[in-house]
């Protein structure tokens, strides 16, 4: 057996109870409104963490793309709206790197 194949069903074996055990657990029983509303943002949260690192280099420059970065969290903020802020944030970057910032 190859030693990728050994690894791969190894982690499959480690992550897998964690993945099929909580329905059984949780079948039936409801969660406090306070841990309920705190998981609900743990994918936002893990996204950003993964993410926001990678934004501020995004363009190659470092100004044009904080002001990227700003532009789209203000215009997401007071939006919500994605097809506002993907182009708002492009048109940011493109105006700060064409300005010579």
């Amino acid at each position: 057996m190859s030693k990728i194949v050994f690894l791969s069903i190894l982690m499959m074996c480690v992550t897998a109870p964690s993945r099929i055990l909580p329905p059984f657990f949780l079948a039936g029983r409801r969660l406090p409104p306070f841990v309920s509303s705190v998981l609900s943002y743990i994918p936002f949260a893990v996204i950003g963490s993964l993410v926001f690192p990678d934004i501020l280099w995004a363009t190659g420059d470092f100004k044009s793309s904080a002001a990227a970065t700003v532009v789209a969290f203000l215009t997401g903020w007071f939006s919500g709206n994605i097809l506002v802020v993907l182009p708002a944030s492009i048109a940011a970057a493109f105006i700060v790197t064409q300005l010579g910032f």
